[in-house]
């Protein structure tokens, strides 16, 4: 067996061991649908607090909650990023095992963590452009 199979049958000993605790499932799932969450979750706490930011005059709780989205959506994508690395960075293939799954869903969190987070950004532009009591 060369250095390479043995390095690659470590990695996937490795995960394998990590993927069927609970701690592996939970930090996949969280890099999974955590950036999709925080953009949702951040799109309805702005709408909440419009109203009050209006008649306060204050734009600043509108900022933070932009600001921690995205500072959480990042914290996703490092997760997703750290699982990836874990399986072995290597695209998901047809693999039907721990590790393969694993893979999967590390990448496709990688993806959608990204995505969201440009979303969030995106969603921030506005905020940045407009006051708050515009169209009201």
């Amino acid at each position: 067996m060369d250095r390479d199979a043995q390095v690659d049958a470590q990695v996937a000993a490795h995960a394998d061991r990590h993927f069927r605790e609970r701690r592996g499932k939970l930090a996949l799932w969280i890099g999974l649908v955590g950036g999709p969450l925080l953009a949702l979750a951040s799109l309805h706490l702005s709408y909440a607090v419009v109203p009050w930011s209006c008649n306060a005059g204050r734009e600043l709780p509108l900022h933070l909650i932009a600001a921690a989205a995205l500072l959480l959506a990042a914290g996703t994508f490092w997760l997703a990023w750290r699982d990836w690395t874990r399986t072995g960075r290597r695209w998901p293939g047809e693999e039907g095992d721990v590790v393969g799954r694993s893979r999967f869903m590390a990448t496709l969190g990688v993806l959608l963590a990204a995505f969201f987070s440009l979303v969030i950004v995106a969603m921030w532009v506005p905020v940045l452009v407009f006051s708050s009591c515009q169209g009201a």
